[in-house]
């Protein structure tokens, strides 16, 4: 079986992405999920071979370079006289328990479900830098990461052979400017869920019935192995075929989702990430929610409060769609989703305007399986502002002098991530040389 005009586009190599969605009818893509079988087999079948032993699973990241505010309203950082939260009532402190410490966090953290709760993670760490445009250095770990790449780029190349994802590089959504990624020194380009929504036909497009696709390329590759395969291969294809009843759900369900693709905002993509985690096109896709912002005037902290109830409820939203896809089998994956800035807030209260820049604390959060409810890490004042704290590897507690100093908090919270999407721990040494792995934040 050779590599049709089709699939040679889809490999979505240096034509990126956008290019290789505007090829998308009849292709690699929709064949792999017609079918249920790895991209990389339906390219070169007669090497098909069973997967490397092990979770993996993939990413969906909001990635921003405003330094929004999320360290001030989490876990850890309430208890302070001296720290400033927002204050409307729809933030309202909330006491909690959280991984077995009595806390508080703003009521919409403190309230979501607590199916999303147990599987939630509050990392605080530093940054090192109070400037936007480093973004991506942020990403690379501030220069810390295997040839300066992308973690998050060099932990999808690692994943994608695992998960049978159509391709190694990561998507976004919604970056811009200093948020757009790169792999292997090539700068990636964002597409958009309205461009996704047009590539892939909409509701009359070809995601509207597979079948014919799943049945014409499963016959192809029987025919293949009847004839020139192994036993084994037989079996592979047998455990990775999809029925025609779950071909038809994939394309109702999927369908639906791309109807309600309304333009490239937040909540559309929310909608987008969900449809391309379920067509696993790849290990990592990251997108943009808004928590406050470059909030230096914000009076009250009201853009705050009124940016963290919806983006948190659009989070919200992500994993709960990815759990009912899951449940259905239409995303043969755990998706971790996860939020990340460029540095953090300030805490400690300055007359009636906003925060600003914090390049000693921020706070990561992550959520979904392969995550255990924890909060690692903390605060502490040092000198007029907050920052954050030493970290003991073993517990995930601040822990002054613990084995985690505050100079390694940032590459400890990017090691612990590839490790919980499935990286092994000699791997992630690799890729990130130091930093240690919070055994307690990885279920």
């Amino acid at each position: 079986m050779t590599m049709n005009k089709h699939d040679k586009a889809l490999t979505l190599g240096r034509r990126g992405a956008l290019g290789a969605f505007a090829t998308v009818t009849g292709g690699l893509i929709l064949r792999s999920l017609a079918t249920g079988i790895p991209a990389q087999v339906l390219l070169d079948p007669l090497n098909a071979k069973a997967q490397e032993a092990g979770t993996a699973r993939a990413l969906i990241l909001s990635v921003s370079s405003s330094g929004d505010p999320v360290n001030g309203n989490v876990p850890g950082t309430y208890g302070f006289s001296d720290v400033f939260h927002p204050t409307d009532p729809l933030m309202a402190e909330t006491p909690m328990t959280f991984a077995g410490q009595s806390t508080a966090a703003a009521a919409p953290w403190a309230n979501l479900p607590e199916g999303i709760l147990d599987r939630a993670c509050f990392f605080h760490h530093a940054t090192y830098t109070p400037v936007h445009g480093e973004m991506g250095r942020v990403q690379r770990m501030m220069d810390a990461t295997e040839k300066n790449d992308m973690l998050i780029s060099l932990i999808a190349r690692e994943l994608a052979p695992r998960l049978g994802s159509v391709q190694a590089d990561p998507v976004s959504l919604g970056a811009n400017g200093g948020e757009l990624l790169s792999s292997q020194g090539r700068v990636l380009a964002n597409v958009g869920p309205t461009s996704v929504q047009k590539a892939l036909g909409g509701v009359d497009g070809p995601l509207k019935d597979l079948t014919a696709l799943r049945d014409e390329s499963i016959d192809r590759i029987y025919a293949l192995y009847k004839e020139h395969g192994t036993p084994s291969q037989r079996t592979l294809l047998e455990s990775w075929a999809r029925s025609r009843d779950e071909v038809r759900s994939i394309s109702t369900e999927l369908v639906s989702s791309l109807a309600a693709i309304t333009g490239n905002d937040q909540v559309n993509q929310v909608r987008c990430a969900a449809v391309l985690a379920a067509m696993n096109i790849t290990p990592v896709i990251t997108l943009k929610l808004n928590f406050g912002g470059d909030n230096h005037t914000d009076g009250n902290l009201q853009r705050e409060a009124d940016n963290h109830v919806t983006s948190i409820g659009h989070m919200q939203m992500l994993v709960e769609e990815l759990d009912n896809l899951r449940s259905q089998g239409l995303l043969k994956n755990d998706v971790i989703v996860g939020s990340l800035n460029v540095f953090g807030r300030t805490l400690k209260k300055k007359g009636t305007t906003g925060r600003d820049h914090n390049s000693n604390h921020h706070v990561t959060v992550l959520m979904g399986n392969g995550i255990k409810e924890s909060l690692v890490g903390g605060i502490e004042l040092a000198g007029s502002e907050y920052r954050a704290t030493d970290i003991d590897a073993a517990t995930g507690q601040s822990t002054p002098g613990g084995d985690i100093a505050f100079e390694d908090t940032l590459n400890a919270m990017g090691k612990t991530l590839g490790v919980a999407l499935g990286v092994s721990g000699e791997r992630m040494d690799e890729i990130l040389p130091s930093g240690k792995v919070v055994s307690a934040a990885i279920g």
